[in-house]
């Protein structure tokens, strides 16, 4: 089983790797993302762009929905700035700080609108010259709405 896993799935991944390009200047990045949060545990999707500085600093705005779930939804905005280091050919770990808005709808009681801090990091990995995958992990403090997020994406390098 673990030797279908490798030869079926790793190992495509691993020959792709090689010809791939790396964050440059000037790169910027288009893409979509879906995963859960904890403050209401619940999916959310978002949009997501990313324009590299240099490479190390890139900027990741983003807009997010949270999916209802527990009578509570919500949409945001959010401003990151990664700092993404090569670990080997292909991927890229990065910390992440920035800042964000959110708007959540609660049943039975008035919206809750509030700015706070992003602190998280992630991974991308080069799947072509035009084509990535990244996890990303960050924890949104808000007043009373903070929380965890953590989703899958998928990103077209231009």
């Amino acid at each position: 089983m673990k030797r279908n896993i490798l030869l079926n799935f790793l190992l495509p991944i691993i020959l792709l790797i090689p010809g791939v390009s790396f964050a440059e200047k000037g790169e910027k990045i288009l893409g979509v993302a879906g995963g859960y949060i904890s403050t209401n545990n619940s999916g959310y999707a978002k949009l997501y762009f990313q324009y590299s500085f240099s490479r190390h600093v890139r900027i990741a705005p983003d807009i997010d929905y949270v999916f209802k779930h527990n009578g509570k939804s919500a949409y945001g905005v959010n401003a990151d700035i990664h700092f993404p280091f090569r670990v080997s050919k292909g991927i890229h770990l990065y910390p992440l700080a920035g800042v964000g808005f959110s708007s959540w709808s609660v049943d039975g009681s008035d919206n809750v609108s509030r700015f706070g801090f992003n602190v998280g990091g992630g991974m991308d990995l080069y799947i072509t010259s035009n084509l990535k995958v990244n996890v990303q992990g960050k924890y949104n403090l808000v007043h009373s709405m903070k929380g965890a997020y953590i989703d899958v994406g998928f990103g077209y390098v231009f």
